[in-house]
């Protein structure tokens, strides 16, 4: 099965499907899952402590795998400050995409190119949008209202045709995304790929624990938590999981910049909140059990090409 757009052309790739890359949750198993179905399987770098352990895991990752992958880089030293490290290991070892995002590729996106790279920008808004274009991104992650994790305030049904009409670039769509006639909708509006996170939690390949799994699937769209309190940046949470720590939302994030600059301590804190304060989008409507991730790649296409045939004409 192959669906033909802009974005799986880039990446020779079978399918506009790309598994987002989520902290704690991402690792060889799952990526490798998504890629050999015909997507693209993407991680966080942030999921290695160390570059030296970044590398290992990319090198399992290609002992499994020859089909293209991702790794996001955050680009913000105070949320990464190894980030440039992280970033000489993906170019040494030739990863096919890089996804950036709280920054700026502007230092690094010619290197990207010339690496054979393609490099796509995570963005909430127009602004940030033209900013990452000027640096050199191949495409747009066009983040919405209802995305797990960071997520934009704008719905998907005027950020992707905006971004689309104002940059030009071919965009991706992430927000809230479980379902192919979901991913029908968003290719309608002008996207050519849908970026997925939350589905791919619920699989036996996401090392999310089961906990988190289950209330994934026992938690409804207006269970998710809108909130900068809980990194300092706005995302969506599990109402659930929140509810454990009920001081966070009071004090919000604790301040740990002077941590980071001594590094380990900081990155620690970090890690501890996000292992225990669990990301999700509003796409849990649609989830309603633990399936295995190439099943739900494939199901997906179906379900999309079916969309299509079967709309009113």
């Amino acid at each position: 099965m192959k669906i033909k757009t802009k974005i799986s052309e880039m990446l020779k790739i079978d399918l506009p499907i790309i598994a987002a890359p989520m902290f704690l949750v991402s690792y060889p198993e799952l990526v490798v899952a998504v890629s050999e179905a015909g997507g693209i399987g993407c991680f966080p770098s942030l999921n290695y402590r160390t570059p030296e352990q970044l590398r290992e895991g990319i090198l399992e990752i290609r002992s499994k795998t020859k089909k293209p992958i991702g790794v996001n880089l955050i680009l913000h030293k105070e949320h990464n400050p190894n980030w440039a490290k992280q970033f000489e290991v993906v170019m040494d070892l030739k990863v096919e995409l890089i996804i950036t995002s709280l920054g700026t590729p502007r230092t690094i996106a010619k290197e990207i190119k010339s690496n054979g790279s393609i490099l796509f920008c995570d963005v909430t808004t127009l602004k940030h949008a033209n900013i990452v274009a000027k640096s050199g991104a191949d495409a747009l992650i066009a983040v919405s209202q209802g995305a797990g994790g960071h997520a934009g305030a704008i719905t998907p049904f005027a950020l992707i045709p905006y971004l689309k009409k104002e940059i030009g670039l071919p965009v991706i769509a992430a927000g809230a995304i479980s379902t192919g006639s979901q991913m029908a909708a968003a290719l309608s509006l002008g996207a050519d790929a849908v970026y997925i996170g939350t589905r791919f939690i619920a699989t036996p390949e996401s090392r999310a624990q089961n906990e988190y799994k289950q209330m994934l699937i026992d938690s409804s769209p207006d269970e998710i938590v809108y909130t900068e309190k809980i990194s300092g940046i706005p995302a969506n949470w599990l109402a659930k999981s929140v509810e454990r720590s009920p001081d966070i939302l009071e004090d919000g994030p604790k301040k740990i910049a002077a941590g980071h600059a001594g590094g380990e301590k900081a990155i620690e804190q970090e890690y501890k909140r996000w292992r225990d304060i669990w990301s999700a989008g509003q796409g849990v409507a649609q989830i309603h059990e633990v399936k295995p991730a190439g099943e739900i790649v494939k199901e997906i296409a179906s379900e999309y090409l079916a969309t299509v045939n079967n709309l009113p004409r």
